[in-house]
């Protein structure tokens, strides 16, 4: 069947949900946008809309901004490789019930559908960066409306060059005069993402918050329904399937169809409602965790301080050059997600190790949905040299640590003293090379 563009994009509006605006996220809240519980597989959320006009005489002239690339294949083929190999083996000694002989065949479509196609952008992922691109555009057309230059780049990873080409062939249908360049380069890599020659802190506790997230998700992940659901008797299949990793397996299948919404495929039916939020329990305290967001854990966000430094950088460049820009960089969760925390924006900022109630103050889905990004856009008033900077997250305006009296909007000065003084706290240091 021919998709065309609008098609999709009807199709899609369907689907997604917008993000609760309450800080918290209570389960009753989850049941009633379920597709959020999918957590970074979640389709990105329509923005507010809410676009605070500037101060007088204020016009935009420089967007710096960084992606996560769009909606995605799985990385990898590992969870359709367990499920199936495990399925097919009981079903050959007879074991499926058959629930689970239709599930397998299920499963195997949409293994073939992902075949060679490991961490792929999808037709969704690409719509979703023409969408951002055109409100960035629509809402700013003071700075995307005129011949400015675009500088654009992506990490070397196929599905982010993908996004930052959709992103950048949407501004240039609406602006043929922009001056658009793109690149993919080994050269950048060490700010676009986590540059694993930093020397990060070591924690005591580190080891123990593992510990209590693997019982977590042992606990939440169980896999009984499921397996008491597909096999005949769950007894007899106890030690040969795990678990927790036929569940975790399943989740991420039944998850990542959020991101191929044209096969009008779902396994929501293999779970419970509040399994499937328990799925994406065990992922948002995850992904905390992993990415030193939780209080007591190995500080792993010290490796996007390079990020950091580069926006401050060419922020400060272009400022002193008088001229407009509008830089693009695009690249992954595991970037926008402590990148956010060292911000400090509001949404990434309430880790917590109570990974029982930690969906009620930190969100993975309000961070780091497919597509998700962070840009800032620069303001300034003629005969003043005073900048003002607006701060959006999943492009709505939310706030930072830093005084301000005029909100959303923050005097520069204050924000690169802010972040200077952070990165000369953080101490980095770079580890030794291997001679």
């Amino acid at each position: 069947m021919y998709f065309t563009k609008l098609t999709i994009i009807s199709a899609v509006a369907g689907i997604i949900m917008v993000t609760p605006t309450k800080a918290q996220t209570s389960k009753a809240e989850l049941r009633a946008h379920l597709e959020l519980a999918s957590g970074n597989y979640c389709n990105y959320p329509t923005p507010s809309g809410n676009v605070t006009p500037a101060p007088a005489g204020y016009e935009p002239f420089y967007v710096t901004h960084y992606g996560r690339h769009g909606a995605r294949y799985m990385t990898d083929d590992d969870a359709y490789k367990y499920v199936i190999g495990k399925m097919d083996t009981a079903q050959i000694r007879g074991w499926l019930s058959d629930k689970g002989k239709e599930v397998l065949k299920r499963v195997r479509l949409a293994a073939d559908n992902a075949w060679h196609r490991d961490g792929d952008l999808t037709r969704l992922g690409a719509l979703q960066h023409q969408g951002i691109a055109h409100r960035l555009a629509t809402n700013y057309p003071q700075l995307l409306m005129q011949p400015v230059n675009v500088k654009a780049n992506s990490s070397t990873v196929r599905r982010c060059m993908l996004s930052m080409a959709n992103f950048c062939q949407e501004l240039k249908s609406m602006n043929p005069k922009l001056n658009i360049t793109m690149d993919a380069s080994e050269h950048d890599m060490y700010y676009l993402i986590p540059n694993d020659s930093i020397f990060i802190p070591k924690s005591d506790t580190d080891g123990a918050l593992y510990d209590k997230l693997d019982k977590f998700r042992h606990e939440k992940l169980n896999g009984r329904n499921q397996i008491a659901m597909l096999f005949k008797d769950p007894k007899q299949v106890g030690e040969f399937v795990d678990g927790y990793k036929f569940a975790n397996a399943l989740w991420n299948i039944a998850s990542n169809m959020h991101c191929l919404p044209e096969l009008g495929w779902s396994f929501n039916d293999l779970f419970t409602e509040d399994e499937l939020i328990d799925g994406f329990r065990v992922y948002n305290a995850s992904w905390c965790l992993w990415e030193g967001l939780m209080p007591g854990s190995q500080q792993n966000y010290y490796a996007i301080y390079p990020l950091l430094r580069n926006f401050l950088d060419e922020a400060d460049q272009l400022i002193a050059s008088g001229k407009k820009e509008v830089r693009l960089r695009f690249g992954h969760d595991s970037v926008v997600l402590p990148f956010s925390f060292i911000l400090g924006v509001k949404e990434a900022i309430n880790g917590t190790d109570d990974m029982e109630n930690l969906h009620n103050t930190f969100a993975i889905f309000r961070l780091i949905p497919m597509a998700g990004n962070i840009q800032l856009i620069f303001f300034r008033k003629q005969g003043s040299d005073d900048i003002l900077v607006k701060f959006l997250m999943n492009e709505n305006e939310t706030s930072v640590p830093i005084k301000t009296d005029c909100y959303p909007f923050y005097h520069w000065k204050d924000v690169r003293t802010y972040y200077r003084n952070m990165l000369k706290k953080a101490n980095i240091t770079y580890k030794k090379k291997k001679s």
